[in-house]
């Protein structure tokens, strides 16, 4: 390709006579090599080697003409159907050829003459018949090393057993690692014996339906076999417990994802014991559709079942999603050769955890693995440590923890220290429920870099060593609770933290502060779903190291300003907010903070945009700036109209949308002057005459501009809190006096609730947009259903400084008769002793200018 080019350009440069003879030579060129050779792209390969890169040109056949001494060609993923006779004899010193994701389904008798050198083939996802394959297809490659075949035909032998063309493979000679796919009933005939040097054995895709693999199945196979996979076999098959006997060598098994049990699994790994293997692999090998009495889906572990496993010396060992519930005690971890183990996972299964006996055996076993550094026990199921019951003799009643009988299903509270191997690097215990112990993890040397404890119930928060922060690269504590989050311990070289679900929002402070006394080096931060609406302006991180800031999934309503002191940033996660725009401040930073060398990607999505004449500026900032948007062909916005519209068809024809805005702003000073211009001729007795009704509307308006500069919009002046025998009160004295004679928006559940909505969400969303809550507590208020979710609601709001007063007004009732939840907060509510001769408006004006100046003034 480069020497054409230089030939074409050559002749452009020339009087017309040599541009003649360049032109022949152009010509020549093309008639030599053909048309076809210039869809294909040359490279050298970190071996030095000469790459054909002719994948996805949409091939037929085999292109005859390129260069020769090509070592590979990849002509995967185009629409070759036959591999003729001769097809590759120009190619001899071939190296690698791949031709995968084809429609090969014939390869004739001499496809392959000339491949003499050939070391790896590859023709997976093909419809090729290997049984149809002609007898002497492979002879010629005799240096042939690795042959994937795999991800073919399926081949429908109905009741019947499927038979290896043996003597196709019995050519390959010096083959090392072969890729096929499993049949129904395989039979392997005595030409596999000539693999002797096969060390990989790779089943691709498995249509194993009605057979089973016999002791006899791998006889044939060489007895130096190193790795055997038999993985995503989606049926319930047999195995006899002899299968592997002909394997003395196995370093790898791995049955992941084939339903084939444990108790198969276990059973045949008899002839491993006291020997070593690199991996043993059995994700996933029990599954649900999968059950009955012999092979049950739950699986209890015993020391039968594993006397082959706990005997043989392991690296790497996965039991996860193998349908485990329970175990005896000293068998699932009771390894004759802990310290061989590098990798165990064990996570995805419903171990029981609730008894020290249980928690020792996973501590010993840490204890003596001195050579692990990855630990997975993952995704237990919950556990509750005071649950409820019915009474069975009064079915409305409930027995548990809050009866004077109290019933426990775990033992007494314990402390246990883990104590981490040595070598540790990789833990990970998300979703793991242990309410019954605290525990407290050491480690002897600084080696951990991963550490997930993320969505974990403990009884008490579990303390960690300073030595396992030292070499601390990523932490997720997703789940728990920010403000007592390993408050003391340093971690100086944490590059990735996820808080997602961390209730940060009640701990920003503490968050800060731990942030940045302890984690200078942050560079990824994930803080999605914290229910966040503001950032302190302070800062938050290392404003040299943040690169990647995930805030998504809160409520924003703007871009947190604190982010414009992130300089270095390159990614920056927003979406699933309340964002209408962004304003000056932050469109100026995303501008100055993108370098030549450095992209930022700003993902927007599924926010509350606005296109109005408010946000053009915005928009038309859309249009030049080179931040790169994630999925921003999608994001909409809402028009002045209310309508919903493609971001990107606005910003391409802003003048259409918004030519009137121009005519719109000075309509608006035209109001203003007419509406200042009326204003100053009313007479000065009327201004006096209503004063103070105008300086009450004045202090409003001056709250509300307060509020929005806080970023707080509330909708309801007061959220009523009340039991039904309150309604005739409130209709016929509170409202008229609140609504039409104060002018303040009441909320009252009975008229205000949006009928098919969850009325937990609607009174949680309401006492957020309201500025005060009044609870009218009467002697029968605690058989008021929603009482303690709206007390509980109010507190909240409170404690975020989102509500400025819960007011309550005690009718008909004492003092020690409030609920207790209110009187926890005593210091922070005010009460209203209103009697029953009080009741009436005109009875006592004390207590209602009282009540009004409460709802008035902060």
């Amino acid at each position: 390709m480069h020497f054409l080019y230089f030939v074409i350009k050559q002749g452009v440069n020339m009087n017309n006579g040599k541009r003649t003879f360049w032109l022949l030579i152009m010509v020549w060129i093309m008639f030599k090599y053909g048309a076809t050779n210039l869809s294909c792209n040359y490279s050298l390969n970190l071996k030095n080697q000469l790459v054909a890169h002719c994948d996805n040109r949409g091939f037929i056949t085999v292109p005859r003409n390129l260069i020769k001494n090509i070592k590979v060609l990849d002509l995967s993923h185009n629409l070759i159907t036959v591999i003729k006779n001769n097809t590759f004899i120009n190619y001899t010193k071939m190296d690698i050829l791949i031709l995968n994701s084809n429609n090969i389904s014939e390869v004739h008798e001499y496809g392959f003459e000339g491949l003499r050198y050939l070391r790896i083939l590859r023709m997976e996802n093909n419809a090729i018949n290997i049984s149809k394959l002609p007898t002497r297809v492979f002879r010629p490659l005799e240096n042939l090393i690795v042959l994937e075949i795999g991800r073919n035909e399926e081949q429908w032998m109905v009741h019947e057993s499927f038979v290896y063309p043996d003597k196709v493979f019995s050519n390959l000679k010096s083959l090392q690692n072969l890729s096929i796919d499993l049949f129904d009933r395989p039979e392997f005939g005595n030409g596999f014996k000539s693999l002797q040097t096969l060390a990989v054995l790779n089943f691709r895709r498995c249509y194993m339906r009605f057979g089973k693999l016999s002791n006899e199945t791998f006889r044939n196979f060489s007895p130096k076999l190193r790795e055997l996979y038999i993985t995503r076999c989606h049926h319930f098959f047999h195995i006899d417990k002899g299968i592997l006997r002909y394997f003395p060598e196995l370093n790898i098994l791995d049955l992941s994802h084939s339903y084939i049990h444990l108790y198969q699994a276990l059973n045949i790994l008899y002839p491993y014991q006291n020997k070593n293997m690199s991996v043993i692999n059995f994700h996933h090998i029990s599954d649900k559709s999968i059950s009955n009495d012999k092979f049950p889906y739950s699986v209890i572990i015993t020391k039968e079942l594993m006397r082959y496993l706990s005997s043989i010396c392991i690296e790497a060992l996965d039991l996860s999603a193998t349908g485990i519930v329970d175990d005896e005690l000293y068998s699932l971890f009771s390894f004759q050769y802990p310290g061989c183990f590098k990798t165990f996972i064990i996570s995805a299964n419903r171990l029981p955890s609730t008894t020290l006996e249980r928690y020792m055996q996973y501590v010993v076993f840490l204890t003596r693995a001195t050579n692990l550094k990855t630990f997975d026990m993952s995704y237990l199921p919950a556990q509750y440590l005071k649950p409820l019951f019915l009474d069975v003799y009064h079915p409305g009643k409930f027995i548990g923890s809050h009866n004077q009988e109290k019933q426990h299903i775990f033992h007494q509270s314990f402390h246990i220290t883990i104590k981490l191997p040595p070598s540790i690097e990789f833990v990970r215990f998300t979703h793991m429920t242990v309410v019954s112990a605290s525990v407290y993890f050491t480690c002897k040397n600084a080696t951990l870099r991963y550490f997930d404890i993320s969505f974990s119930i403990f009884e008490q928060y579990p303390n960690v060593s300073n030595e396992c922060g030292k070499e601390l690269i990523y932490l997720d504590v997703s789940g728990l609770s920010s403000t007592i989050m390993f408050q003391s311990i340093s971690f100086p070289k944490l590059t990735t933290l996820k808080m997602t679900h961390a209730s940060i929002d009640r701990s920003i402070i503490e968050g800060r502060q731990w942030m940045l006394g302890h984690a200078p080096k942050l560079k990824n931060v994930d803080l999605s779903f914290n229910n966040l609406w503001t950032l302190s302006d302070t800062t938050l991180f290392n404003d040299k190291n943040m690169t990647h800031f995930n805030l998504s999934n809160n409520f924003f309503r703007r871009v947190p300003r604190t982010v414009s002191k992130l300089r270095h940033l390159e990614s920056l996660d927003l979406s699933n907010n309340l964002i209408t725009s962004i304003d000056y401040t932050i469109r100026k930073w995303l501008d100055e903070i993108i370098v030549p060398n450095q992209n930022l990607s700003l993902n927007l999505n599924n926010n509350a945009l606005v296109c109005s004449c408010d946000t053009v500026d915005f928009l038309l900032w859309l249009t030049k700036t080179k931040v790169y948007f994630v999925n921003g062909n999608n994001y909409t916005c809402t028009m002045s109209n209310n309508s919903q519209a493609n971001l990107i068809e606005v910003t391409k024809d802003i003048n259409k949308y918004f030519a009137d805005c121009q005519a719109t702003t000075w309509l608006r000073i035209g109001i203003v002057l007419v509406s200042c211009t009326f204003g100053a001729s009313i007479p000065f007795s009327v201004l006096y005459y209503y004063r103070w009704k105008l300086i009450l509307f004045l202090f409003r308006k001056f709250r509300r501009a307060v509020e929005r500069g806080l970023y707080v919009n509330y909708e309801y002046d007061v959220y009523i809190s009340y039991e039904e025998r309150s309604i005739s009160w409130i209709k016929n004295h509170l409202l008229p006096k609140a609504e039409k004679e104060w002018g303040l928006k009441t909320f009252v559940h009975d008229r205000d609730l949006i009928p098919g909505e969850l009325t937990s969400d609607s009174k949680a969303l309401s006492i957020h947009q309201s500025r005060h809550v009044i609870f009218i507590i009467t002697e029968r208020f605690c058989e008021y259903e929603w009482g303690s979710f709206e007390i509980e609601r109010a507190k909240y709001e409170k404690y975020t400084q989102n509500l400025m007063k819960i007011i309550v007004i005690l009718q008909n009732v004492h003092v020690n008769d409030v609920p207790e939840q209110l009187v926890d907060i005593s210091n922070d509510v005010i009460f209203i002793k209103w009697d029953e001769h009080e009741t009436e408006i005109s009875e006592n004006q004390t207590r209602w200018f009282k009540l009004k100046t409460l709802l008035f003034l902060n």
